[in-house]
């Protein structure tokens, strides 16, 4: 096999050898710190321990409250009360613990054991009522008892935190706000509340509520300085040990990296890249993905060349289309001027003078609206509107041209109110444009179906006929600049910039619009847009 003999190693040996000195160094560093913090946590902070509770839990199961580690369970300022299946007291730690819970309130105090995590969120409905999202992640048992299984369930509330719904199995249909606050872990910013379910040697169904101090407290935040301030140390050997390193590794990089600049230099300057250079394999490739990159570029000048030719083609076209109208209203003009009209015949002429002009005045908006669309500074005037109820009357200003185009309309409105933010004005030129192409290239009796439906916190709207479908080879550019049929092409019918304003229209309004590739049975073609609820 032949060996490229400009490449020295790979970049990533030459990382390796001199990072693992580095790395070492500072793993060694954060191992002493972290056994550092670790030992000071659990010197100075005691937090509730599910491991202990495990271990005494036989001590609950016997009834043998007294002998109970509570401390060593939840820290030295932790209490906890027994309660059995009728939320009766059979055993208090202390007199500054609570001795009774409703059954509510036990049901939203978490389970120890158990990772439970609940948030709430207050938000407005659609009638404009107050109403509370409640949230719960946790985990359960799994039916083989040897795992366990994250769950996710959710309560609404109104404002009088009465119950809406409810994936939680919550046990009554009110909510009070002492209960959200067991829920959610906020009635006192200074201790918090867990419970423990068991079976006592009886038989008899048992909970312990326990009460353990938080650890947001002035210790807690004195620990947090001083190992922030151990922290700091590191700061000095870190930047010592990268000095060693950057100077290490500027020594072994520099000389291919230069020889690397020198390549892409000639590339800049017009001469044919030099592969005469030693390196590691990656930078050896990178320096052989140049020469592969001037050919690309120059297959892609190849195209953008062709892209200009077909632009100026179309361009030309264009010219022709101003140039028809311009000439036959300059020559019907001169003639009615020249008196070479008959009296009878001059009523003729002044109409198609003015069918030609009012089409020219046409073709001259479209490219006037294309321009302004491509403007940088170009931004539609939104409005929250009811997308429903717009498409409805601009339907009903457009039934007549339909109909005497011998077209028949299907419209699919939903009557629920679906808001959009859009600019009245431009959004109807999204109707119209797509609506104006469907009865300009297909036949009477075609079927023209206009429908609107909510698809998640979106709206899609769809609009198809059954005609004569788009052709397959623009079918894919349909919706750039100068895109025409061979057909429209041929007859002059059309800039090729219908579709185009229609994206960018819709592009402004942050929607999103395509013609299916499927479209839906008994349709031929297909435009659907997508557009955001607000």
């Amino acid at each position: 096999m032949k060996t490229d003999k400009r490449k020295t190693g790979s970049f990533l040996a030459l990382l390796i050898q001199n990072y693992v000195g580095f790395t070492l160094t500072i793993l060694c560093i954060l191992a002493l710190i972290s056994a550092i913090i670790n030992k000071g946590f659990e010197r100075r902070l005691d937090l509730p321990s599910v491991d202990a509770l495990k271990a005494n839990e036989g001590l609950l199961e016997e009834g043998n409250y007294d002998a109970f580690p509570c401390r060593k369970v939840l820290g030295p300022k932790g209490d906890f009360v027994v309660l059995d299946e009728n939320l009766h007291t059979v055993y208090k730690s202390s007199e500054k613990m609570e001795e009774s819970f409703t059954a509510t309130e036990l049901y939203c105090i978490p389970e120890m054991t158990l990772w439970e995590y609940t948030e709430t969120t207050t938000f407005t409905n659609q009638e404009g009522k107050k109403q509370i999202l409640v949230k719960r992640y946790g985990e359960v048992m799994s039916k083989d008892e040897e795992t366990y299984e994250e769950t996710e369930s959710f309560m609404i509330l109104d404002e009088n935190y009465r119950v809406l719904t409810n994936t939680m199995d919550f046990p009554a249909q009110q909510l009070g706000e002492r209960e959200l606050q067991y829920m959610t872990d906020s009635v006192s910013a200074s201790y918090g509340y867990q419970k423990h379910a068991f079976t006592g040697e009886d038989g008899r169904k048992y909970t312990a509520v326990f009460k353990y101090k938080k650890i947001d407290d002035p210790s807690y935040r004195h620990i947090v300085s001083a190992l922030e301030r151990l922290w700091l140390l590191t700061i000095p050997l870190y930047i010592i040990v990268v000095a060693v390193f950057v100077l290490k590794l500027n020594r072994k990089v520099k000389v291919p990296l230069t020889s690397l600049s020198r390549t892409i230099t000639q590339y800049q300057q017009g001469e044919k890249p030099s592969t005469e250079y030693r390196g590691p394999n990656e930078f050896v490739e990178i320096g052989d993905d140049f020469v592969r990159l001037a050919a690309r570029l120059n297959e892609s000048e190849e195209k953008r060349l062709k892209a200009d030719m077909d632009k100026q083609k179309m361009l030309a076209d264009i010219s022709h289309d101003l140039k028809t109208p311009i000439t036959v209203i300059q020559g019907y003009a001169r003639a009615i001027c020249d008196g070479m009209i008959p009296e009878d015949r001059r009523e003729q002429y002044l109409r198609t003078i003015y069918l030609k002009s009012s089409a020219l005045n046409e073709l001259i908006n479209t490219f006037y609206e294309y321009s302004k669309l491509e403007h940088p500074d170009f931004s539609p005037v939104l409005k929250r509107e009811n997308i429903c109820e717009f498409a409805r009357e601009y339907l009903a200003s457009k039934y007549n041209e339909i109909a005497l185009a011998g077209f028949e309309l299907e419209a699919d409105i939903p009557e629920t109110p679906l808001y959009c933010h859009i600019d009245s004005q431009q959004f109807s030129r999204v109707f119209e444009n797509i609506i104006a192409n469907a009865l300009k290239h297909n036949s009477e009796g075609t079927v023209l179906r206009f429908a609107i439906a909510a698809e998640g916190n979106s709206v899609k709207i769809s609009i198809s006929d059954n005609g004569k479908g788009v052709p397959p080879e623009i079918a894919d550019v349909i919706f750039e600049p100068f895109t025409v049929g061979d057909e429209s092409r041929n007859s002059r019918q059309g800039t090729g910039l219908g579709l185009a304003i229609v994206k960018k229209i819709v592009e402004s309004h942050k929607g999103y619009i395509s013609l299916s590739k499927h479209p839906e049975e008994g349709m031929s073609t297909e435009f659907i847009i997508w557009m955001k609820t607000s």
